[in-house]
C-alpha cells in the first residue's frame, strides 16, 4: 500500500516537472475572466489559472476516509484548461485508492459557462487485500447557476480469489445387524472479489438569495452499478455542497444503497487552496492567493476552473459469497465383530474320588 502511495506520488511529480518546462517555453498572453487578452504581458499558460490542493474526509456510519487532491493545469491554450488530477484516498477499511487523471475544461468566452470532460486510471488496494485496476471517464457542465456531471467506471481487472473455505461433516449409523456406516461430506469453497462497474449522474442549482452570502448548491441523481454475484445497486442519490468560505466545503450525501458509502448518508469537509507549481518552480510562493481561501467573498466564476473534480471514491469492489468448487462423500462400513464363546469349564479329575463314591 505505502509503494503504491509512493509511486503515485512519484509519476506525478515527474509528469509535472516534464510538462512545465515545456508549457513556459510556449508562453502566450494572459487570458482573463471573459477571454480577453491583457495586453502587453506575456507570461506561461499556467500562471492565469492557478491549480489546487484539497484536504478532507468524509464520514458515514460504517465508513471513514481522508483524501488528498490535487489539480495541477500544465497546458492553456486559449479559454480551454488542461491538467493533471490526482488522488490518494484512504479508508479505516483498509482500502486504498490512488486516482490519476488528465482533464480539460473549457470557459466559454463572455459567458459563465464552463464546459468539462476527464479520464482516470483507478488504482484500488481493497479491504481485502487485493489489488484492482479500473479506468474511469467523466463529463461535467457547470455554469452559474445549474451544474451536471456524469461519471463512469470501467473495471480493468478480472475478479481475484479472496478465499478458501472446507467444511467437513461426519455422520454414524448402525444397522440392526449391527453394521455401522459412517459417512463423511467434504465440501470446499471459494469467496471472490470484483471491482464495480457502473455509472452514477447528478444535476444541481444555486439556491438564489442564499448564494450572496454562501455558495451553496442542492443537487439530485441517479446511479447504477453492475454486481457480478448479486443484484446490481440502483436508486437515487442527492447531495448538499455549501461553501462555507471560498476554500471552506461542507458536502452531505445520501444514497439509496448503503453498501457504496458505507451508510445510506455521507459527510465531507474539505479545505481548498490556491497551488501552483509554476510558482514553485519559478521560485516563487506556491500557495500565492491561499488568504483569499479563508476570507468571506464571493468567489469570481471563473476560479471554477480549479474546483476539485468530483467522482465516487468510496466502496469500489464487492465480494462474493461462498462458492462451492468441489463436493464429495466418503462411505466406510464396518460388520460388527464375531463373538467367541467359550466352551464350559470341567471340575478337575482326582485319583481319590472313587474312595469316597
Amino acid at each position: 500500500m505505502h509503494k503504491s502511495l509512493a509511486t503515485s506520488i512519484a509519476l506525478t511529480l515527474g509528469f509535472i516537472a516534464v510538462a512545465t518546462p515545456a508549457a513556459t517555453q510556449a508562453g502566450q498572453p494572459i487570458i482573463g475572466p471573459t477571454g480577453h487578452e491583457a495586453k502587453g504581458k506575456v507570461v506561461s499558460p499556467l500562471d492565469p489559472v492557478p491549480g489546487s490542493l484539497t484536504l478532507g474526509g468524509e464520514f458515514s456510519q460504517h465508513l471513514q476516509g481522508i483524501y488528498l487532491d490535487s489539480i495541477t493545469p500544465f497546458w492553456r491554450p486559449g479559454d480551454v484548461t488542461i491538467f493533471l488530477n490526482t488522488r490518494n484516498t484512504y479508508n479505516d477499511s483498509h482500502q486504498y485508492e490512488s486516482s490519476n487523471g488528465l482533464g480539460v475544461r473549457y470557459l466559454v468566452p463572455n459567458y459563465d459557462v464552463i464546459f468539462g470532460g476527464n479520464v482516470f486510471y483507478d488504482s484500488i488496494d481493497s479491504q481485502f487485500d487485493n489489488q484492482f485496476r479500473s479506468v474511469g471517464f467523466g463529463a461535467e457542465i457547470l455554469t452559474r447557476w445549474v451544474d451536471a456531471r456524469f461519471n463512469y467506471y470501467l473495471p480493468a481487472s478480472d475478479d481475484i480469489l479472496a478465499g478458501n473455505d472446507t467444511r467437513k461433516r461426519t455422520s454414524r449409523s448402525t444397522n440392526a445387524e449391527g453394521v455401522t456406516t459412517t459417512r463423511t461430506r467434504v465440501q470446499k469453497f471459494r469467496t471472490l472479489e470484483a471491482s464495480l462497474e457502473g455509472w452514477n449522474a447528478e444535476i444541481g442549482f444555486l439556491i438564489p438569495g442564499l448564494d450572496r452570502y454562501m455558495e451553496t448548491r442542492v443537487f439530485g441523481g441517479y446511479y447504477h452499478y453492475n454486481h457480478p454475484f448479486a443484484s446490481d445497486y440502483e436508486g437515487f442519490k442527492a447531495r448538499l455542497e455549501a461553501h462555507f468560505l471560498p476554500g471552506v466545503i461542507g458536502n452531505v450525501e445520501w444514497w439509496n444503497d448503503s453498501y457504496l458509502n458505507g451508510g445510506h448518508w455521507t459527510t465531507d469537509v474539505r479545505v481548498s487552496v490556491p497551488f501552483s507549481f509554476f510558482n514553485l518552480f519559478s521560485g516563487r510562493n506556491p500557495f500565492e492567493g491561499a488568504s483569499e481561501s479563508f476570507r468571506p467573498r464571493q468567489r469570481e466564476f471563473r476560479e471554477r476552473v480549479s474546483d476539485m473534480v468530483i467522482r465516487s471514491h468510496r466502496v469500489k469492489t464487492v465480494k462474493s459469497g461462498a462458492i462451492e468448487t468441489s463436493d464429495r462423500t466418503s462411505t466406510n462400513r464396518r460388520n460388527p465383530v464375531p463373538t467367541t464363546v467359550a466352551p464350559p469349564t470341567q471340575p478337575p479329575s482326582s485319583p481319590l474320588l472313587p474312595f469316597f463314591s
